[in-house]
């Protein structure tokens, strides 16, 4: 009978047919764990860039709080915001160009909050209303209480 049995040859090379060694198996998993991660951080931004516009809202309501409690009264006219300071300035607070401005006596602009596509002002007995629509349609309000005349 011949012998099938294959016989090495100088020209074979050794091939390991028999599946994943560990260590590629480690790399694999190490390399699926980092394009995860980088993954969930793009998520993360992309998430963040819907609410990038509420630091600037939280800013705009701190100015809002500070000139009304420094004001001896609050007035609005023509949908701006005016605070009568101690000092005697004059403190407006308008919508202009898509922006929310600050200026003393009528003079300087201070930009406060940028990208708005409206602004209105409600006033009521007790209170003023501040609404606010930014260019990506978030509708954002604001209660600023009046003082009482002493």
């Amino acid at each position: 009978m011949l012998n099938n049995r294959k016989q090495k040859n100088a020209n074979m090379q050794y091939r390991n047919e028999k599946g994943y060694i560990l260590l590629e198996s480690l790399l694999s998993l190490l390399f699926l764990f980092i394009l995860m991660s980088w993954y969930s951080q793009l998520l993360l931004m992309w998430k963040q860039e819907d609410k990038e516009q509420l630091p600037m809202v939280y800013h705009f309501h701190h100015i809002i709080e500070i000139e009304a409690q420094t004001a001896h009264q609050i007035i609005t006219n023509n949908n701006q915001l005016y605070f009568m300071q101690t000092n005697g300035d004059i403190v407006t607070i308008s919508f202009h160009h898509q922006k929310i401005r600050r200026q003393v006596n009528s003079r300087g602009h201070e930009e406060i909050l940028r990208d708005i596509q409206d602004f209105s002002l409600t006033e009521r007995k007790d209170d003023i209303t501040i609404e606010l629509t930014t260019d990506s349609g978030e509708q954002i309000e604001k209660i600023l209480i009046k003082k009482t005349q002493q």
